[in-house]
């Protein structure tokens, strides 16, 4: 299990009544993407992000009700953090009665700001600038005050997916996290999901707009799970453009500087990636195929994968 468990588990939607009342000013429009989305909501002047989580429904997943709740209180501190040090990201709005976060019949309502932009597209230009607007956060996180693992988190090294291809993979993966000393590294916070699909465009400035499942892991996982996606040849794919991790990973080193024996952590941290995703479909009994084909593919095509990002790095001055 891990942060994005914490998401609304329920297929039902619940109704906005409740919470609405808890208001400074009367909802004047409210929408959603689809029904496991948050709610986007217009009240007086405000336009605000409002996340339902049903906490009841995640005891099956090992949440107990207090376990979500601190997971989603330790996330509204972190974005506090943020918004302080002036990074734009969603901030925690205390205008639930004077809280961000509020518990209703089992419910937890988040209400959070809205940023705005467009989607990201996956445009070449798009793809480097959001490998130096993840740098950007990673040189943010590394101003504000170290913090404990989020409740709940689940680390790459505490990955036990029940799959046997998984677990070959797994087993493939601890050999290189020894062979790069990963259990040495230092760890940070971590977006944990800094995706093409998390990303929004205004004007000329790129944001990060979800971070359900930030918590604390080694930073050079970030990149490795943001081309989980975006490396892909495209959207849906199950293969990898490498072509496509160096125009992101340079991106990244325009910002931050990176090593070119980076790109080989970077690759196992993109099975760790998949590893994880693999554990938590597990646990929700899920089905979905494509992340293992995504492991296999990334197994495959590891040297491709390393030699252009490490060309890439090295091309930098």
């Amino acid at each position: 299990m891990g942060p994005r468990a914490v998401q609304l588990a329920s297929e039902e939607v619940p109704s906005l009544d409740a919470v609405a009342k808890l208001l400074p000013d009367e909802i004047e429009e409210a929408s959603q993407a689809d029904p496991r989305r948050p709610w986007i909501v217009r009240y007086g002047s405000r336009r605000a992000v409002l996340r339902a989580t049903d906490l009841n429904a995640l005891q099956s997943l090992g949440f107990s009700p207090e376990l979500a709740y601190a997971s989603l209180a330790w996330l509204h501190e972190l974005l506090r953090d943020l918004s302080i040090a002036g990074f734009t990201a969603p901030a925690p709005l205390t205008e639930l009665d004077g809280q961000s976060i509020v518990v209703i019949d089992g419910i937890a309502w988040e209400l959070l700001t809205f940023v705005p932009g467009r989607p990201m597209a996956w445009s070449d230009y798009e793809m480097r600038h959001a490998g130096a607007l993840l740098a950007s956060l990673h040189a943010a996180l590394t101003g504000l005050s170290p913090r404990e693992q989020r409740p709940g988190a689940l680390p790459i090294e505490s990955c036990r997916p029940v799959d046997l291809v998984a677990r070959g993979i797994q087993a493939e993966l601890e050999r290189e996290l020894s062979g790069i000393g990963y259990e040495r590294v230092g760890r940070t916070v971590v977006h944990g999901d800094a995706t093409q699909a998390n990303v929004v465009i205004e004007g000329d400035k790129f944001a990060f707009v979800d971070y359900t499942i930030a918590y604390v892991e080694c930073e050079l996982f970030d990149i490795a799970s943001a081309l989980w996606r975006n490396a892909r040849v495209d959207a849906n794919a199950v293969r990898y453009d490498p072509g496509r991790a160096a125009l992101f990973v340079g991106g990244y080193c325009g910002e931050r500087r990176l090593k070119p024996v980076d790109a080989i952590a970077i690759v196992a941290l993109m099975k760790g990636r998949g590893l994880q995703l693999q554990q938590r479909l597990e646990l929700r009994r899920g089905v979905d195929d494509t992340v293992l084909q995504r492991l296999v593919a990334i197994c495959a095509q590891s040297r491709e994968l390393v030699e252009a990002m490490a060309g890439a790095i090295a091309t930098l001055p």
